[in-house]
């Protein structure tokens, strides 16, 4: 083997074994999350009426949400259901909440923690692969949007259609499959279904995607989707676009 050709292979293996121990480490204690909704949250609400350690636990729509600890702005809406994530036969039966419409109509509880007035349009839901998340237990992230992910959105508005597309740029340095619905069809329809969808049309595994929802101008929404692609240090991480901290309120 000539030796740039082994030192790319070098190279390969290096990125494997690195992508696998990182799988590791965070599946490490990935049922902590469903610990808290099944064990804390679901039975203080349904014995005492005091969701805490949640927010609120909603049993006639079966999610709760609760705040994350990862940045001051950062909230998870999660099923009252043992659902593993983006992966589940579950979240696309015809009968299954719409959880992330629901996630959406609780960000008023999050703009209430915020130091200033929040548009809408600053907000985005996400929700990671398999490969690149640390729970299994389904949670949708609803926090501000990056401020360079957000000028590039705004940018590419007029060019996004109403079917999966290629973005046509990079955000966070990886590829994203883009497109638009209104408002009436995301509350009808959900995103879960639009990407499966198209993984199924193209033979793919939805366990290698991401999935992140966020606000145009004219109040439609657009759907963002990131694939796994190890050789780009992309694990599908759809929160990779989101900001605790929240800049765009400053």
């Amino acid at each position: 083997m000539k030796k740039p050709l082994r030192l790319i292979a070098i190279l390969l293996v290096v990125i494997i074994v690195a992508a696998a121990a990182w799988l590791l480490k965070i599946h490490a204690n990935s049922d902590a999350l469903w610990k808290i909704v099944s064990e804390q949250c679901v039975p203080n609400q349904q014995q005492r009426h005091d969701p805490a350690p949640c927010l609120e636990v909603n049993l006639e729509k079966h999610f709760v949400v609760f705040k994350d600890a990862k940045g001051p702005l950062h909230t998870l809406v999660m099923p009252t259901e043992e659902i593993t994530g983006i992966e589940s036969p579950a979240i696309q039966k015809p009968d299954a909440p719409n959880y992330l419409y629901d996630a959406w109509l609780e960000r008023d509880r999050l703009k209430k923690m915020a130091e200033k007035p929040l548009n809408d349009r600053y907000l985005g839901l996400a929700v990671n692969s398999w490969y690149g998340r640390s729970q299994n237990q389904l949670h949708i992230h609803l926090a501000c949007l990056r401020p360079d992910v957000y000028q590039t959105l705004s940018q590419r508005d007029g060019l996004i259609g109403d079917s999966w597309q290629p973005l046509g740029v990079t955000l966070k340095g990886h590829d994203y499959l883009a497109m638009k619905i209104p408002a009436a069809t995301f509350e009808k329809q959900s995103p879960f279904t639009l990407l499966n969808n198209y993984v199924q049309q193209h033979g793919d595994d939805i366990a290698k995607y991401g999935l992140a929802v966020t606000l145009t101008e004219n109040g439609e929404f657009v759907l963002l989707a990131n694939r796994l692609k190890v050789a780009d240090l992309n694990l599908g991480s759809a929160g990779e676009i989101l900001d605790y901290g929240c800049a765009l309120q400053k």
